[in-house]
């Protein structure tokens, strides 16, 4: 039988509800400080810890005027992170619901909003930083065909990710990523195609305070087959309001022609237990 989307996206509901069931009831005594996967496009080389459920939702509005001005929100972007074994999560995404509006020159507006897709995956710590030798992780997965159109893929498009990290000083770290993305996408003729691309960011954190941080980052993706860079600067600030819980604000503007013009966003992170 043919698993719907319907039947996918309840299959992923229950794999995530027992998997929060299990890691809560399996708690760890001792638990590291709190790191997330967000703001910023870098993921971290850190896993949440054995025991803990780590939910990271965010909203962003990003515009691009290329060929036509198009206006997008995204809300709630979700991540679901849980800590299986030491150095292993497995993790759950949702791209969020998605408002997009779009003026051509010349032409009537056009509006859509619909689901994003659902993404599962895993992120596995393979050593700790050494030295010049940075901490790293590798990050693998593939989203799920159960959004609506036109912002599904209607495919499984796989990726995977390198993420490494240095600690520079007390108040300052770098990060920087490599990966490998394939994107599902509907062309003028109608037809689904997958294309490769290589992505790749590299991020500078700063600790201002105990609770309150800063980043500044580059980040882009590039076409293996045809097509040209998108590039992009932004920056942020993090919020550490308990130990557990923390807020965060970003804002960034393409510096290559195929890149949004310029996006904010906002998010929160909330670890389980306290």
């Amino acid at each position: 039988m043919v698993p719907t989307r319907r039947s996918l996206a309840r299959w992923i509901e229950v794999l995530t509800l027992s998997f929060v069931l299990i890691s809560i009831g399996s708690a760890a005594a001792e638990v590291s400080d709190l790191v997330t996967d967000r703001p910023d496009q870098t993921e971290s080389s850190e896993t949440v810890p054995p025991g803990y459920v780590q939910f990271e939702f965010g909203w962003t509005h990003a515009e691009d005027d290329e060929d036509a001005d198009v206006t997008s929100d995204s809300f709630p972007e979700t991540l679901i992170r849980v800590g299986v074994v030491e150095n292993l999560e497995f993790r759950f995404g949702f791209g969020g619901y998605i408002w997009e509006e779009m003026d051509s020159p010349g032409g009537p507006s056009e509006s859509e909003h619909g689901a994003g897709d659902l993404e599962i995956g895993l992120k596995w710590r393979l050593w700790d930083e050494t030295g010049w030798r940075p901490q790293t992780a590798l990050l693998a997965g593939t989203s799920v065909p159960t959004g609506e159109a036109p912002f599904s893929s209607e495919r499984f498009d796989p990726s995977v990710r390198l993420a490494c990290s240095h600690t520079l000083t007390e108040t300052l770290g770098l990060g920087y990523n490599l990966a490998g993305n394939w994107t599902t996408e509907e062309d003028a003729r109608g037809d689904r195609d997958t294309d490769a691309s290589l992505a790749y960011t590299i991020v500078l954190g700063i600790a201002l305070s105990e609770q309150l941080g800063t980043f500044i980052e580059f980040f882009g993706e590039v076409p293996t087959d045809e097509g040209k860079p998108a590039n992009s600067f932004d920056g942020g600030f993090t919020y550490l309001i308990a130990d557990n819980l923390q807020v965060d604000v970003l804002g960034g503007v393409g510096v290559s022609e195929d890149a949004e013009d310029w996006f904010l966003g906002a998010g929160l992170v909330w670890r389980l237990p306290q």
